[in-house]
C-alpha cells in the first residue's frame, strides 16, 4: 500500500530531481579561458523581466522587442506579431487572432514599470498593426525589425512577408522612413521605401550601426542558400542614400579576394563574421573596453550565444553561449541588447523571447510570448 507519507516522500524527491534537471538544462557550458572576456554573472533582471507584462492596456505579448533611442527622454519599442485582448482569472485571452505589429514609447525618466505607453491602429472598428501594409511594396504585411534615428529622422526596417509560410516567405525589405520623429506616434508620416532585397536566405538589416557617413548592417546570409550554414556577414550604405529610399543599389558587402578584404558592390567572397546567423540581433560598443557585442542563435535551440569584436569588420570571437533559457520549448529567439539600460562597463541587459507551441498563449502561462529581459555582467 502506498501511504500518503510515502506519496509525500516521493513527490519531494521527485520535484527535487527535476529541480536539479532544469537547473543543469539551463547551463551553458564552460566559459573558454582564452575568451576576450570572462563571465562574472547572469541572472533574470527583476525590474526589466516586469516590463512586457501582459496589461490593462490591452497589449497581451510580442516578439522581436527592439529599442532605439529617440532622444535622451524616450526610447521606441518595436513589436512583431502582437496579441490584443483581456486578461482573465489570471490569463492572456485573445480578441481575435493576432496583429502584426505594434510599438511602445518608453519615458526613460520614470520608473520602468510606469514607463511605457502602447501603440497600435484602429480601421473601421478594427484593430490593425502600427505599420499597416502600403500597397506597391513586396509581400503582404511587415515585421518591423530593426531601426536607428539619425539626426531629425527615424528610420524603421521591416522585413515584408508573403501570407504563404512555405519558401518565398520573406518577400523582401521594406524600410519606413518618418521625418517628425518627436511627435506623437500616431500622427507620425510614415513614408515606405522597397528596397528590393532580402529573402528567406538574406536578410540585410539583422543588425545595424551607425558611423557617419555610413550605416552599417550586420545580415544574416544563408551561405549558397542552405539554411544549415547560417551566418553573418557585413554590409555598408551611405545613411544619406537610405534616409532618401535607396535600397539594393546602395549596399556594399565586406569581402575577400585574392587574400585581400576590402567592400565590393557584388556579393560573392562575402566574409563570415561568425556563425549561427539570425534574423534579429543588435550591436552594442563598450566605449571603455573598446569591444562591440553581439548576441546570435539558433531558434531551435535553447542557447543565446555572445561574440566580441574590436572592430565591426572583425575578426569577431567564436560565439560563447551566455544564458540557457530553461524555458525553451519550440523556439528561443530575438535575442537582443539594449545599450540604453547599461550602466556600467561589460553590462549587457538582453531581451530574448519564448515561442509558444501554436498559437494558443491563453493556456501557456503569462511568460511564453513576450519579452523576458537577462542582466549579464562581464569583465575583462
Amino acid at each position: 500500500m502506498i501511504t500518503l507519507s510515502t506519496f509525500k516522500h516521493g513527490l519531494i524527491t521527485l520535484l527535487v530531481v527535476m529541480f536539479f534537471i532544469n537547473t543543469a538544462k539551463a547551463k551553458c557550458k564552460k566559459w573558454p579561458v582564452d575568451y576576450p572576456v570572462k563571465l562574472v554573472s547572469v541572472e533574470i533582471d527583476s525590474v526589466y523581466d516586469q516590463l512586457f507584462q501582459a496589461n490593462e492596456s490591452g497589449w497581451l505579448g510580442a516578439d522581436a522587442a527592439t529599442s532605439i533611442v529617440l532622444d535622451d527622454k524616450r526610447t521606441l519599442w518595436l513589436f512583431g506579431d502582437t496579441f490584443l485582448g483581456e486578461i482573465i482569472d489570471g490569463k492572456r485571452v485573445p480578441n481575435r487572432f493576432y496583429i502584426n505589429s505594434t510599438i511602445a514609447i518608453q519615458d526613460r525618466t520614470a520608473h520602468p514599470l510606469e514607463s511605457i505607453k502602447y501603440y497600435w491602429r484602429n480601421e473601421g472598428g478594427k484593430d490593425i498593426a502600427f505599420i499597416p501594409f502600403h500597397e506597391g511594396t513586396s509581400g503582404k504585411y511587415y515585421w518591423p525589425t530593426h531601426g536607428i534615428r539619425i539626426n531629425d529622422k527615424l528610420i524603421i526596417f521591416c522585413m515584408s512577408l508573403n501570407k504563404d509560410w512555405s519558401e518565398n516567405w520573406v518577400a523582401g525589405t521594406v524600410s519606413v522612413v518618418i521625418d517628425n520623429p518627436d511627435d506623437d506616434p500616431m500622427d507620425w508620416n510614415l513614408n515606405y521605401f522597397d528596397m528590393n532585397i532580402g529573402n528567406d536566405h538574406f536578410i540585410p538589416q539583422s543588425a545595424l550601426w551607425y558611423e557617419k557617413p555610413y550605416l552599417y548592417f550586420i545580415s544574416m546570409d544563408d551561405l549558397n542558400d542552405n539554411t544549415k550554414k547560417r551566418r553573418m556577414i557585413l554590409v555598408r550604405a551611405k545613411a544619406s542614400d537610405i534616409l532618401s529610399g535607396g535600397g539594393a543599389e546602395t549596399l556594399e558587402y565586406w569581402i575577400k579576394s585574392d587574400e585581400k578584404s576590402f567592400w565590393s558592390k557584388t556579393h560573392d567572397g562575402a566574409i563570415t563574421l561568425f556563425a549561427p546567423g539570425c534574423t534579429e540581433t543588435v550591436i552594442q560598443y563598450d566605449e571603455q573596453w573598446k569591444l562591440y557585442y553581439c548576441t546570435t542563435y539558433n531558434p531551435e535551440e535553447p542557447e543565446i550565444y555572445l561574440t566580441v569584436a574590436t572592430q565591426l569588420t572583425g575578426p569577431w570571437s567564436g560565439p560563447v553561449c551566455i544564458y540557457k533559457n530553461p524555458e525553451h520549448k519550440k523556439m528561443t529567439y530575438t535575442a537582443k541588447c539594449h545599450p540604453e539600460l547599461s550602466t556600467k562597463p561589460g553590462e549587457l541587459i538582453i531581451s530574448y523571447v519564448t515561442a509558444p507551441i501554436g498559437v494558443d498563449i491563453e493556456n501557456q502561462g503569462m511568460d511564453v510570448y513576450r519579452p523576458r529581459f537577462i542582466r549579464v555582467q562581464l569583465t575583462q
